[in-house]
């Protein structure tokens, strides 16, 4: 009886410990992330450093852009998901950015549309890689 019940708290504690690893998966981007460069398909790059990306549990994403020299702060909002271990889907939200906002982000961030699919090429504690097969960009970033 005792072997029953020992195992029987072991499987459940299993259980529930896949489930915490299943939402860590979701999460694990959490956090401001700085984008240092952008590569072309044809490996140019431009070097930026005022451009930030912050992913947020419960699925919310910002761009934020600091800009000088008067010090400007954009900010841009959307909705993030996990639908694989190696993409993210960010939606920036049309009514959020407002219209004039909106059409400054998608000419400003280089990205190919603003419901977007990232392939991660590489993930770490301190470094992000962004793959947009869109456009052949690609977007490395540093944890901030």
């Amino acid at each position: 009886m005792k072997k029953i019940l020992l195992y029987s708290i072991l499987s459940v504690l299993l259980l529930i410990s896949c489930e915490l690893l299943d939402q860590y998966k979701n999460y694990r981007l959490d956090g401001m992330w700085q984008l240092k460069t952008v590569q072309d398909i044809d490996g140019s790059t431009t070097h930026v450093d005022t451009i930030y990306y912050s992913f947020q549990r419960g699925g919310v994403f910002s761009y934020t852009v600091l800009e000088n020299p008067k010090v400007t702060i954009y900010l841009i909002y959307g909705y993030v998901d996990r639908p694989s271990d190696d993409k993210v889907h960010v939606l920036i939200d049309n009514n959020a950015a407002g219209n004039d906002n909106f059409e400054w982000f998608l000419n400003h961030s280089k990205w190919s549309a603003a419901d977007i699919i990232f392939d991660i090429k590489k993930y770490d504690k301190s470094d992000l890689v962004l793959f947009d097969s869109g456009n052949g960009k690609t977007f490395f970033l540093k944890k901030f």
